[in-house]
């Protein structure tokens, strides 16, 4: 199925968190769960943080029941760090790696996010050892039967979108490619650019927010967590987007990922409910006249 023909949005895991990270994940798993399922949505994602501490008080089989019990599928798994690096950060990352692998596996999972970020003054790698790493990343998420989405933060600008398109275009895997997020990517001077030359088959994941002309209080990170818009209701170019993409071929799940204080008021069910109209509003805008 087509981008433009997905009626009905995925769910990144923070979209329904009702809080951003280091903070505890506010809505419970039952009620996202819940708000999944009444809108006729296929699926959601989870992050390793909350796995962390929901499995020190109950069962993954718990969840899996939940999950089955509303017909929800728990598509994506997120966040992978660290895999580019030697030393201990590297093998911190390859112990982080496994874990998000297994509970991909156990939640039928297909895609698990990753990201790569470098705090100044580190530079960033050799481009071969990136490539040479990612690749190898990609190749034992394969074995595994998982898809790689590498998502660039336009927050920690040195890993930008370009390098990013550079890496999954020279690893080359069928299972390992960029995530396209709308905010990242509209934050990030090479973001457009990288989009337009990146092909289809090295896109994973695309997901969906909006946001203002300029970072709200010229706050670039406080517009990251708390000023994204649901798609339709700010200034980025999201028709454009669609089309770029849908002329590429792109066909993967269609998510969301909108951070916002606003929206963190609500309750799962209204934000899932607002989001779905909001992305079928979108997808009408931007389907062929």
């Amino acid at each position: 199925m087509s981008l433009l023909n997905q009626q009905n949005p995925f769910f990144a895991h923070p979209h329904l968190a009702g809080s951003v990270w280091p903070d505890p994940v506010r809505d419970t798993f039952e009620d996202r769960v819940a708000a999944v399922a009444a809108v006729g949505s296929p699926g959601m994602g989870m992050g390793a943080y909350e796995l962390e501490e929901v499995l020190k008080t109950r069962s993954l089989d718990s969840l899996l029941g939940v999950a089955a019990e509303h017909g929800v599928h728990i598509g994506e798994i997120e966040l992978l760090l660290g895999w580019h690096a030697d030393g201990e950060e590297g093998e911190q990352a390859r112990r982080t790696e496994e874990q998000l692998f297994s509970w991909a596996e156990a939640f039928g999972a297909e895609r698990v996010k990753t990201s790569a970020v470098f705090f100044p003054p580190a530079g960033l790698p050799p481009m071969d050892l990136l490539v040479e790493r990612f690749a190898a990343l990609c190749d034992r998420a394969a074995e595994r039967g998982l898809a790689m989405e590498l998502e660039p933060f336009a927050v920690f600008p040195a890993f930008h979108y370009g390098v990013a398109a550079d890496v999954v275009a020279a690893a080359d895997r069928p299972n390992g490619g960029l995530l396209i997020d709308a905010w990242h990517l509209f934050r990030d001077p090479n973001g457009p650019g990288a989009l337009e030359r990146v092909e289809g088959r090295h896109i994973t994941g695309v997901e969906l927010c909006d946001g203002a002309a300029d970072p709200v209080g010229g706050d670039l990170q406080k517009d990251c967590v708390d000023s994204r818009m649901l798609p339709g209701e700010g200034d980025f170019d999201l028709v454009w987007m669609m089309r770029t993409l849908e002329a590429k071929g792109v066909d993967v799940p269609l998510s969301t990922e909108v951070l916002s204080a606003q929206l963190r008021e609500l309750t799962p069910k209204e934000v899932a409910t607002r989001t779905t109209a909001a992305v079928r509003k979108l997808l009408s805008a931007a389907a062929p006249a």
